[in-house]
């Protein structure tokens, strides 16, 4: 087996262009090119998680696009002429997208790998019905017969009812899961399983198997043209014609009557070539049209008459005299054959700068706005010349740090449309609500939805900001509310929003009793220290001292008054009152009980 560049191909209807998914570093790349090799488009896609599961080309109106079913439960549906997503359907769910299937340009299947079945409008992408069938599980693959039947692959093959949602018939598989499912002609299917060299054509009707083709190594890609002839690429890199698969070969034994072997093969030199192998191939009518890769990027393409080659056909692939002339060149600089032909401003990405799209906007909103502030500022003729000076001061300086709604404006489109974090975290800081009023007021109407999911993502990583956010959200509510209305599958787009909202609501009553238990307990602090402060009122009263002069002219004759000032100097009035408080207790009555005062009285008239 040959390691090959390409992990999923697919030529469209008329063969006449080929989408197929390459890695380069650690992200997925779709392109779509003529086989002619002209006008190559590409896309890279965004994020390293995404990958791209399945492809299928669709026709929606008189553009050709291509649907690709992501890992992450949305379908793209991509524009190769405008090189663009056009459009997306989403499931809702985030698992893997594992086969898709289309109805003419009215409906597209699509199955998770849940199990679960969607239907698609093509027109406006919006999800019609979804639903399971309980007997179904492990669905890879899907193959619309009609209207009303649809076959579903696993290991075996379901023809599934879809307006009774049931199993109508069963059909024997392989041993691995299948791979390929392709509708032969009215009544009869063919089926490719996972390193699996048979592939098996079955008839709807009798549920038998009519033939089974064998291949010379696992089956990689399957090509036909109605019932006539089928074109398998092995994992090899070899190509194989089997004509009329539905004519068994006819031999002795039981086995022989069904399987046949290839009538051509076509491949080429491995080791002469450098490792170039096929990996895909297109049957239209007696042409067989190969593709291969040369220089591992440069897609490469050729066509046979099938009918007019050998049982073995070693093809000889010829590299390019563009690859030759670089190879032997003797230039300072020369041309790597690697390299993208042409550049294209349409498929360049833009992963920083300034982008300058909108800036004769920004300054036609500008101007608009500084004649209104002129405007409004215009003072009364009676000013003094001081006045107007100091009045023009403080205008100037308030207009170096204006910020108008228009300039928020585009500031917060670029930061949409480019992604870029930084713009968007500078017009997110305003946290003036009739700034953030006028400037949603201005902002374009498809963008409110990616600012909503912006607002979701920083409001559920950031949640000291919620309060400043959610200014920003509800004036985008408000504003584009009618807009909002009319998109399809809003809620599976603001699911995140919806979420964190939903959560932070959640607690809200938990945080009305834990305030209702803070009041109380604050009210019980408040009303035990009002009860307490009348206590200490009365505990601090200052007790009545009394004066008596009798005494203090008693103390100077008896030579005591110099000891009372002092103490009355060193001392308080709380120590005053306990040496009155002293005194009175040394009071003590004389022998015949006369008391001591009285004595002191009568000494002092003599």
């Amino acid at each position: 087996m040959y390691s090959s560049p390409v992990q999923l191909s697919q030529f469209d209807p008329q063969g006449s262009k080929i989408c197929y998914v390459t890695v380069e570093l650690d992200r997925q790349r779709v392109t779509v090119v003529d086989t002619n090799g002209q006008n190559e488009q590409s896309m890279l896609l965004d994020k390293s998680s995404q990958t791209v599961d399945c492809v299928k080309w669709a026709k929606i109106g008189d553009a050709s696009c291509v649907l690709l079913g992501l890992n992450e439960g949305e379908v793209w549906v991509y524009t190769p002429a405008a090189n663009r997503i056009m459009g997306k359907m989403i499931t809702g769910d985030s698992f893997q997208i594992k086969d898709l299937a289309i109805t003419g340009d009215s409906h597209c299947w699509a199955v998770d790998s849940q199990d679960t079945f969607y239907k698609f409008e093509m027109v406006g992408f919006s999800l019609k019905e979804k639903f399971k069938i309980e007997s179904c599980e492990q669905i890879n693959k899907l193959c619309l017969l009609d209207s009303e039947n649809l076959l579903a692959a696993s290991h075996s093959v379901s023809m599934v009812h879809l307006p009774s949602r049931s199993v109508t018939r069963t059909f024997p598989g392989h041993i691995t899961p299948i791979t390929h499912l392709r509708l032969v002609s009215q009544g009869f299917f063919i089926t490719g399983a996972l390193n699996d060299r048979f592939l098996n054509v079955y008839d709807i009707e009798t549920t038998i198997t009519k033939s089974v083709l064998v291949l010379q190594s696992n089956v990689s890609q399957v090509s036909l043209q109605n019932d006539s002839c089928v074109v398998a690429t092995t994992e090899e890199g070899e190509v194989e014609v089997f004509e009329d698969p539905l004519v068994p070969v006819k031999g002795n034994k039981r086995r022989a009557n069904r399987s046949k072997q290839c009538n051509k093969r076509i491949y080429t030199n491995v080791s002469n070539n450098g490792g170039i192998v096929f990996y895909n191939a297109y049957l239209a009518g007696d042409i067989v049209q190969l593709s291969w890769f040369e220089n591992v990027t440069i897609p490469r393409f050729a066509s046979l008459q099938w009918r007019q080659l050998p049982a073995d056909y070693e093809f000889e692939i010829k590299s390019s005299q563009k690859a030759l002339k670089s190879a032997t060149s003797n230039e300072l600089h020369p041309a790597e054959p690697a390299a993208p032909t042409s550049y294209k401003e349409g498929n360049a990405s833009v992963t920083s700068g300034d982008n300058f799209r909108h800036v004769s906007d920004a300054i036609r909103d500008w101007e608009n706005e500084m004649a209104e502030l002129e405007r409004l500022n215009v003072q009364p003729h009676a000013e003094s010349l001081a006045d107007r000076l100091g009045q023009r001061a403080i205008t100037q300086g308030k207009r170096k740090t204006w910020t108008t709604p228009g300039t928020v404006t585009v500031l917060l489109s670029q930061a949409l449309q480019s992604n870029d974090h930084s713009l968007l975290e500078s017009a997110l800081n305003n946290k003036d609500e009739r700034m953030i009023r006028d400037t949603v007021s201005r902002l374009r109407p498809p963008l409110a939805v990616l600012l909503l999911e912006r607002l979701a993502d920083r409001i559920a990583r950031q949640s000291h900001r919620q309060q400043q956010l959610n200014i920003w959200v509800k004036w985008t509510l408000i504003i584009h509310g009618g807009y909002l209305v009319s998109i399809p599958n809003l809620m599976s787009s603001l699911s995140s929003l919806h979420s964190t909202l939903k959560r932070r609501s959640n607690l809200l009553p938990r945080l009305l009793v834990l305030e209702t238990r803070i009041e109380s307990t604050l009210n019980t602090l408040h009303q035990e220290d009002e009860n307490l402060e009348p206590l200490g009122d009365s505990e601090d009263d200052e007790q009545d001292v009394e004066y008596n002069e009798e005494w203090e002219d008693a103390l100077i004759e008896n030579g005591e008054a110099d000891e009372s000032e002092d103490e009355s100097e060193d001392v308080d009035v709380d120590e005053e009152e306990d040496a009155d408080e002293d005194e009175e207790g040394d009071e003590e009555e004389l022998p015949d009980g006369i008391p001591q005062e009285s004595v002191q009285v009568e000494q002092i008239r003599l």
